[in-house]
């Protein structure tokens, strides 16, 4: 069954879109000559064992984060195989075992391969603990990398979990943004590595520490004449890894039934906004106030969904703090409230494919207004939802950092970002609306549908179209009119969120059909409802369907 699975797996790859796995093999490479590098380039044993531990926890570290970071649901899916006849940890050890049959994985292991070089150079006795090290590390690096994957996507079947999965994205997110002010020393304190290695310090202290620098720990036992520690050192990651195998095998089992985020009792937010009482509803009961009150609490119970809005908001957080903490920086800081709204922006660029198909209530309950008062609302719902925590954030660093000349600019950033973000993101997700698995459904963290596509074009059209109030704040900042340029930047965003929204829900009233089409049947299907020369938007979404990688809503 094994090499069935792994035929299978092939066979997929070869009819799958290849540019995310052709980057991660990119990277791959350029890690595995930087290992070698520093194994041949060492001026001393002792230098090569501080660089190779420190290479093996890069390789890890990317691993665990690479599958998050690039959407890699893997391609076997646990949940193909739910319904068949078979034991299910059984074969969750067999999904675990086709992850290591790709060139990433191959490449790894080749980089690995660097610490038979170090124990050929210190002992050649010790490749008896090298090559075995070698190996374990190998299944321990890719198992780390599945296991954390689901274990995200298990985290979000609870409030906590949701919300620790929260911090994660947005430290991933704030160091894709800014991670270069962290790179930047760190790069150049390793030009000097093979020459000094990492020294006495705590740094080196700690990757010792690290189950990734056992192996070079047993090889430098082993070099010493000290066998038992050796064998002690393989012995230990031997179990961690057996263990690490044995969860990782049980989270890749497939599971049956519908999950969501459990709850124990009534739900915060469950009254709808609507019906507080006769004389003070919250909201207007009409279509739009109905649709504001219905995403509102979506986006609260919806894991996938909630998961967005507060990576956002962890990520403005960790960019503040991270620009505040490197003093050059630091004015930079009280703009965390305008970081949080654009990235708010790319996060809801597929609202409509994070519902499914529950897109199919709008067409079969489709009237005069439904279309207008469902993507309006979600506009409002968006600004409702973002606006209170990005204007607190950016209130907070403004007083922590002392910079009240910041208030002008952040009040424009805000104010246009929120508008032309709200409307960006609406037009988005209905052109280049990419499908995932239905809500009910879900297990994996990144299950809610590929949006990379929509992700490349907001960064260069929300830019664009906050244009005019971005040149108005540095003008009339340099004229000594700063606060002139927030009626601007309302304006440009006001007039950005009608015109974006306007034209969002006339093309969903004219392809409402189409729309539901591709969410329930896929992009091959969805291929041939749109016009290979049509307009604009036709052309924007084509290439959202052949570009965003496919995760078929009726699989998990």
């Amino acid at each position: 069954m094994a090499v069935l699975l792994i035929r299978l797996k092939f066979t997929l790859l070869r009819h799958s879109p290849a540019g995310m796995r052709l980057f991660g093999t990119a990277l791959a490479v350029l890690g595995l000559g930087i290992t070698w590098y520093f194994a041949l380039a060492a001026d001393s044993d002792a230098v090569r064992a501080d660089l190779l531990s420190l290479v093996f926890a890069v390789w890890a570290a990317a691993w665990m984060l690479g599958p998050t970071v690039a959407n890699g649901t893997g391609v076997l899916r646990s949940q193909y195989f739910a319904l068949l006849p078979l034991d299910r940890r059984r074969l969750g050890a067999i999904l675990l075992l086709t992850m290591f049959f790709d060139i990433g994985p191959a490449l790894t292991l080749v980089a690995l391969a660097a610490l038979s070089w170090h124990a050929l150079a210190v002992d050649p006795a010790a490749l008896l603990v090298a090559v075995p090290g070698i190996l374990l590390l190998w299944v321990f690096v890719v198992s780390l990398s599945r296991l954390v994957f689901r274990a995200l996507g298990a985290a979000m079947h609870s409030r906590l979990g949701m919300e620790i999965a929260s911090v994660q994205w947005g430290l991933i997110l704030a160091g894709l943004f800014f991670g270069w002010m962290a790179v930047q020393p760190a790069f150049t304190a390793t030009l000097g590595l093979s020459e000094n290695g990492l020294g006495e310090g705590a740094v080196g202290a700690v990757l010792s520490a690290l189950p990734t620098s056992w192996p070079v720990l047993a090889v430098q036992a082993a070099a010493a004449g000290s066998w038992g520690a050796a064998s002690a050192w393989i012995g230990a990651l031997a179990l961690l890894t057996g263990a690490l195998v044995a969860v990782t095998a049980v989270l890749l089992a497939p599971r049956v039934g519908a999950r969501g985020v459990r709850r124990r009792g009534r739900p915060l937010g469950a009254r709808p906004p609507t019906s507080r009482g006769p004389r003070f509803p919250l909201l207007p009961d009409t279509p739009l106030g109905a649709v504001v009150g219905k995403e509102l609490r979506q986006w609260w119970r919806d894991p996938w969904r909630g998961l967005e809005l507060r990576a956002s908001l962890w990520a403005a957080l960790f960019i503040g703090l991270l620009t505040w903490s490197s003093g050059t920086f630091s004015f930079f800081a009280p703009f965390a409230g305008v970081i949080a709204a654009f990235i708010m922006a790319l996060a809801t660029s597929n609202m409509y494919g994070h519902d499914g198909t529950a897109l199919w209530l709008s067409v079969v309950g489709q009237g005069r207004d439904t279309v207008r008062a469902d993507v309006r609302g979600r506009q409002v719902a968006i600004l409702l939802l973002i606006v209170p925590g990005a204007t607190l954030l950016s209130a907070v660093f403004v007083v922590a950092t002392g910079s009240p000349w910041a208030w002008p600019y952040v009040v424009t950033g805000m104010a246009v970002f929120f508008g032309v973000g709200s409307g960006l993101a609406l037009l988005l997700s209905v052109v280049a609306l990419s499908p995932g698995v239905d809500p009910q459904l879900r297990v994996d963290a990144n299950d809610s549908g590929d949006n990379q596509v929509q992700v490349w074009i907001a960064l260069v059209a929300l830019p664009l179209l906050s244009a005019p109030a971005v040149l108005a704040a540095v003008f009339l900042g340099l004229a000594g009119l700063p606060w002139a340029a927030a009626p601007v930047g309302v304006l440009n965003g006001a007039l950005a969120a009608w015109w974006l929204g306007r034209v969002a829900y006339r093309r969903l009233e004219a392809r409402l059909p189409e729309a539901f089409a591709r969410i329930r049947y896929g992009k091959e299907v969805a291929l041939r409802t749109v016009p290979a020369n049509g307009s604009l938007l036709d052309r924007l979404e084509r290439t959202a369907i052949e570009g965003n990688a496919e995760t078929r809503p009726t699989g998990s």
